[in-house]
């Protein structure tokens, strides 16, 4: 832990131009300091803050941080309400990141700070926290994605390359597969893997500018046919995570989500857990490539901090080489630091092998339209509701895609 303060310290130089020397003996008085995360972070933060405070705490300088409960999700809904309230560190997914620094809720990085943060991480999870010329963010986990689980008492290797195959499998075990088709998140793996896409630019004030989108082009009418044909088929179930996890390995022969519930299924699964990309899916005789999302967990600083400088390095700390591997440990996340992703327990887990495996046929998750989500969640539960149709196709896929190109005024 000698390690990390000398490092602390020395990113206090950096900053400030000071010798070492002078850096210490300027660190006097108390520090207080409040770190958001997710539940099931809570006491891996306050060990981790505990850590952190026996490795720069001396005689004349002291820290009080206290952890609070917002999950990554609710970062910016709660930081909208005053930001000058908000936590000086938190967690929070890639996709915020326009709207986070937009009302003034991130730092940027800079100096040894942001040094190591190029150095320790690869590079997609580097640029996760970046805008324009700037970068804002520290990241700590590159998991936020999705793949497919499997019971392999019902498949073969090759029989979950196939969507149709997967399926149909499953129907004559008189078992199901398990798609959240109304959640646009997990719709996009259709549209990206048909070939569509969306551009958002944004002004100065990262404020949406422009948007255009072709989800209602001839490649999302692929899209939209694959849909509806796994909505149509008697081996589909429409859930969530619950409905996965409680019905794998009886009721339920596979399912699309993600690491985080890879230790509920594999206890279900036993021998027969297994996991991989996702599969192919066909329309019109040709074959597309399931793609997904990739998303990142980012930590930022509130540029409201009484001390930005401490809360940088904090945040700096909760989010290195120990820290992550630390959260590997206990929660088998997904590390961004290079060195932890390629330790021999990481590179063993299947989940992640699957998640990194589908990764070369993911889309990043940044810059986002804000309407997105809502615009095709909408769509996504028309056609599970079977109100979708290839004879009203067209129309659905225009009203979706308008929706998603408005840019909103608030």
């Amino acid at each position: 832990m000698k390690k990390l303060r000398n490092f602390v310290l020395g990113a206090c130089v950096g900053l400030t131009a000071l010798s070492l020397a002078s850096c210490k003996k300027e660190e006097t008085g108390t520090f207080d300091l409040t770190v958001w995360g997710p539940t099931e972070q809570t006491a891996i933060l306050k060990k981790l803050v505990g850590d952190f405070k026996t490795a720069n705490e001396t005689e004349n300088l002291k820290f009080n941080i206290e952890v609070g409960v917002v999950s990554e999700a609710d970062a910016y809904s709660q930081l909208q309400k005053d930001v000058t309230t908000g936590a000086d560190v938190f967690a929070f997914p890639n996709d915020q990141l326009a709207n986070l620094i937009r009302i003034g809720a991130l730092s940027k990085l800079g100096g040894s700070n942001l040094d190591s943060v190029k150095s320790i991480n690869g590079e997609g999870a580097v640029n996760a926290g970046k805008s324009g010329n700037s970068y804002y963010a520290y990241p700590y986990a590159a998991d936020n994605g999705y793949f497919l689980y499997y019971d392999k008492s019902v498949y073969s290797e090759t029989d979950v390359l196939k969507l149709d195959t997967v399926l149909d499998k499953a129907k004559e075990k008189g078992k199901q597969v398990m798609i959240d088709l109304d959640n646009s998140w997990y719709d996009a793996g259709f549209f990206f893997g048909a070939g569509c896409s969306y551009e958002v630019t944004y002004n100065d004030n990262a404020k949406e500018q422009s948007i255009t989108c072709d989800f209602d082009s001839a490649k999302g009418l692929i899209a939209g046919k694959a849909m509806i044909a796994v909505a149509n088929h008697e081996g589909f179930i429409n859930g969530d995570d619950d409905i996965l996890k409680s019905g794998i390995g009886t009721s339920i022969a596979a399912g699309v989500s993600g690491t985080w519930n890879a230790e509920a299924i594999k206890e279900k699964l036993g021998n027969n857990y297994a996991a991989t990309k996702l599969p192919s899916f066909t329309v019109d005789g040709k074959d597309y490539q399931m793609s997904s999302f990739a998303g990142y967990k980012l930590m930022g600083v509130n540029p409201n901090s009484k001390s930005v400088k401490w809360a940088n390095a904090l945040a700096l700390y909760l989010t290195g080489e120990q820290a992550q591997a630390y959260r590997y440990e206990k929660t088998g996340t997904g590390p961004t630091n290079k060195t932890v992703a390629q330790s021999s327990a990481v590179k063993s887990n299947i989940a992640l092998a699957a998640l990194a495996a589908q990764g070369a046929y993911a889309v990043a998750q940044t810059s986002v339209p804000s309407n997105y989500w809502d615009a095709v969640a909408a769509f996504g539960t028309e056609v599970v509701e079977k109100k979708v149709t290839e004879a009203n196709l067209q129309e659905k896929l225009t009203t979706m895609c308008n929706l998603i190109k408005t840019i909103k005024t608030e």
